[in-house]
């Protein structure tokens, strides 16, 4: 897939100078973090999540994994616990169904992926789960926050994620700094 959508609605991450370099979000976009270590995605997840609700979007936060949440209760924001336990089917249907209850131009955060091998015990499983999610997001103009945890995965997962997803950033740490 990994096109960007043709529809001029922009929807803006929360932080001017990514907005700037990407030239906004578009409807249908999804965007994964891929990380050196997960403490860096809140920052990035909170700032998002407080821009769309601004901007009048819903917006859902997809909590399944052992680590601590990504994001705090907060007005606008709606928290739903998925199991991923009972495996892939059983979770790639309920996130499924939450996207098709939910409508259109909903903002989605979603929880480490990397979790999700702890579960499934394969990074086919998760590939395949991001193979099937995305392109329905898309289709259903929601713009979606990722994470993978970098050095955790096989090259042919995260070149099936790579190859979907319309926007990949890599945050990584050199000394002190954050690029």
């Amino acid at each position: 897939m990994n096109t960007r959508s043709v529809i001029a609605k922009e929807i803006r991450s929360g932080l001017a100078p990514l907005d700037e370099l990407l030239q906004g979000l578009r409807l249908g976009d999804n965007v994964v973090w891929q990380l050196d270590r997960l403490e860096d995605y809140p920052y990035f997840a909170k700032e998002f999540t407080e821009q769309v609700i601004r901007d009048g979007y819903d917006c859902v936060y997809l909590r399944f994994a052992a680590h601590s949440a990504i994001l705090k209760e907060r007005p606008g924001l709606t928290i739903i616990q998925i199991d991923p336990s009972p495996g892939f089917d059983f979770f790639a249907g309920e996130v499924h169904r939450i996207i098709e209850e939910r409508g259109r131009s909903v903002c989605y955060i979603f929880d480490n992926l990397s979790d999700l091998v702890d579960e499934w015990a394969t990074d086919e499983s998760l590939a395949n789960f991001f193979q099937i999610t995305c392109p329905y997001l898309f289709q259903v103009e929601a713009v979606a926050y990722f994470a993978l945890t970098r050095g955790q995965h096989g090259h042919s997962a995260i070149a099936r994620v790579r190859d979907t997803t319309q926007v990949l950033i890599d945050v990584y740490h050199i000394g002190d700094k954050t690029y």
